[in-house]
């Protein structure tokens, strides 16, 4: 049976690794050596550890952020894909730590499209500065505060809905997505889990709030500007005053503004009355869970058998209740379990490591990672250093990902879309684009600023590799490096004897190896190492993790 039960000892290397892929954006080979050594639990901590926040991205044009109180206005016509490229940087540059994993799993589960906002930069950078604030705290705190996020209210229309006349988007998504679930349905529109009804009540509730634009109203827990009530500083002119009877999806609760002066509210009580309505919603046994779920997916793999349902979510869903929505305890105990390491059931058909099909922002960030490859300086090469990941976002949308614009306000399909999940991250064009940027990885991308990015095997081999000179160790250390899961004899031999040694006495590689150690000439080992690793890029086995 499935088993959260924690595991014991060291990691060991292969363990370790498939840790650090699934929990970070990539492990990076010290990373590997060191969490090998530790057990399940000293890694958690490890990952949990606080990190800083990065410095705001800077406009070139201006030499300065555009985040208020800066008062300097930007110049750049590009802030939005500034925007995109300082946050690749922080995942590729980050550390080894759940942080930025799950920034990037909170922008799956509560996606924000990017041209919808666009008038506004200031607005992505507060909805990623809020999805860090609370990436190792508290979910449900998170959702409240999403409700209000000036970006949030701009793309589901929440700034739209005002007493009179409703707008529905965020409250159906808001409990759709990213609270209770739909669950089975049961009428036209009604679910298990929540009703038409529901989703009349909750519009209701969430009725006038509006955009901020001038970042005077701050979060006094997160200090990050969010929206506002629309009206004057103490009484809300657009907020739906008469009460909210939810259905019995919700114990039939009914909801009412307090501190209403004719039809209108104290903007104290539209603070209140928003409270109320998240602790209804997550008081729902079905909220717990549906996000339990959600971070299976993510984490271990997309199919939710009867077993793990009971097995494996359940537990954590209430782990989650009784921890108050602290996403982490969740976290702790899904990373130090037998089920997470594969080590509950004796067959490998169910197993889950190397059973994800990597993201391309896994791929391309991972890439970065494990061969630990130096991007443009983003102090002294700004110009370039935006240049090149101008080029790596051009390569995510070959491969598939539409970076802060997915196409539905449900995200991106792979994360959400029944029945195939991942499945959907491979096409043969998409394939075929994912092979081509292991290709132009090594022959090196290039701009207006010169050279940008490459991956240098032979400097890799030569300064990772315990003993480059011998076929097999460097082959054996690249297979464990690169792919999650146990080749057979006939695969590795692929590798060493027809890709690297091209068939010939692995002496004559030995050789080789050593002229190029005596003479600095890497002609030849060059040749046969970039066959040999774009060969292990370009496999089914490198797309997994």
């Amino acid at each position: 049976m499935a088993s959260l039960n924690p595991i014991a000892g060291a990691l060991g290397t292969q363990r370790a690794t498939h840790l650090l892929r699934r929990a970070t954006l990539g492990p990076r080979l010290s990373d590997i050596t060191s969490f090998a050594g530790m057990t399940a639990q000293a890694a958690f901590t490890a990952l949990t550890q606080v990190q800083p926040i990065p410095a705001l991205p800077i406009d070139p044009s201006s030499g300065t952020d555009w985040v208020s109180p800066n008062t300097v206005s930007p110049t750049s016509m590009d802030l939005n894909n500034y925007t995109r490229s300082w946050w690749m940087e922080n995942m590729r540059s980050g550390g080894a730590n759940l942080t930025e994993r799950m920034i990037w799993f909170y922008h799956t589960h509560f996606p924000m499209i990017m041209s919808r906002i666009e008038n506004h930069p200031q607005f992505a950078i507060d909805y990623l500065r809020l999805l860090r604030y609370y990436a190792l705290g508290d979910y449900k705190a998170l959702t409240k505060a999403l409700v209000i996020d000036n970006a949030m209210l701009l793309h589901l229309d929440g700034n739209l809905n005002i007493k009179g006349v409703p707008q529905e988007n965020f409250a159906r998504e808001f409990l759709e997505l990213y609270t209770v679930g739909k669950g089975e349905e049961v009428s036209l529109g009604n679910y298990t889990n929540f009703t038409e009804q529901d989703v009349q009540a909750l519009t209701k509730a969430f009725t006038g709030w509006g955009i901020d634009a001038t970042f005077q109203t701050i979060d006094p827990i997160t200090t990050i500007p969010t929206g506002k009530v629309k009206g004057s500083a103490t009484t809300s002119s657009q907020h739906d005053v008469t009460s909210k009877q939810f259905s019995g999806a919700f114990n039939n609760e009914t909801i009412q503004t307090g501190s209403v002066t004719g039809t209108n509210a104290a903007v104290t009580a539209v603070y209140t009355e928003l409270d109320d309505v998240v602790n209804m919603v997550f008081d729902s046994p079905h909220t717990a869970k549906h996000i339990c779920r959600r971070i299976y997916r993510e984490f271990v793999y997309y199919d939710i058998t009867a077993e793990i349902e009971s097995d494996i979510i359940e537990p954590l869903a209430a782990t989650l209740v009784s921890n108050n929505y602290n996403i982490t305890s969740v976290l702790q105990v899904l990373f130090q379990s037998e089920h997470f390491y594969d080590l509950d059931t004796p067959i490998t058909e169910d197993n889950n490591i190397g059973a994800i099909i990597k993201s391309p922002m896994d791929l391309i960030i991972g890439t970065m990672r494990i061969f630990n490859l130096t991007v443009p300086d983003k102090t002294t090469q700004l110009p370039a250093h935006y240049e090149m990941y101008s080029q790596m976002i051009d390569q995510l949308d070959l491969q598939g990902l539409q970076f802060f614009e997915p196409y539905d306000v449900a995200g991106y399909e792979p994360y959400y879309q029944l029945p195939s999940f991942h499945r959907y991250w491979i096409s043969s064009n998409y394939l075929a684009n994912r092979y081509k940027f292991s290709e132009l990885l090594i022959t090196g991308f290039t701009g207006m600023s010169g050279n940008l990015l490459k991956l240098d095997v032979v400097a890799f081999v030569d300064t990772y590799c315990s003993n480059p000179g011998d076929a097999t160790i460097l082959v054996q250390e690249l297979v464990e490096w690169l792919f999650p899961i146990t080749i057979d004899a006939a695969r590795f031999n692929y590798f060493r004897d027809e890709v690297l040694l091209d068939q010939l006495p692995a002496s004559n590689w030995t050789a080789e190896w050593a002229n190029y150690v005596n003479t600095s000439s890497d002609v030849n080992v060059r040749l046969q190492l970039e066959a040999l690793i774009m060969s292990m890029m370009q496999t089914p086995e490198y797309q997994l993790f």
